[in-house]
């Protein structure tokens, strides 16, 4: 039995964003650039096609669809907190550096670290 064009895009993309979900959690972030242009390219086909071109079928799968696009939204987001924290902890990190620099460094005389020694 051959498949509507549409089904086979949809399922197309479906193995796509399952690829998404398993390259977020690998962290492989060019994998994932790579899925998601193709996803584009798909999205690009699917819009020469009417409503009532799509089946019953073709409709369960984009309601599997949104719902792993869901998942890997959430997903994706829980990585991203992650690495903005991490962002801002090296932040305040360097800040504290950098006064430190500023009051020890600013000294006349020499610097007041060999003095602890």
């Amino acid at each position: 039995m051959n498949l509507p064009n549409t089904t086979i895009l949809l399922k197309e993309w479906l193995k796509l964003s399952e690829g998404e979900h398993a390259a977020i959690t690998a962290k492989e972030w060019t994998v994932l650039n790579n899925l998601l242009d193709q996803k584009n390219r798909i999205k690009i086909l699917l819009e020469d096609y009417d409503a009532e071109d799509f089946s019953d079928a073709d409709k369960r799968i984009v309601s599997e669809l949104i719902t792993i696009t869901k998942l890997n939204q959430t997903l994706l987001k829980s990585e991203i907190d992650i690495v903005s924290d991490r962002i801002q902890n090296e932040d305040r990190s360097l800040k504290t550096m950098r006064k430190v620099g500023q009051t020890y460094g600013s000294q006349r005389g020499g610097s007041y670290w060999y003095s602890y020694s």
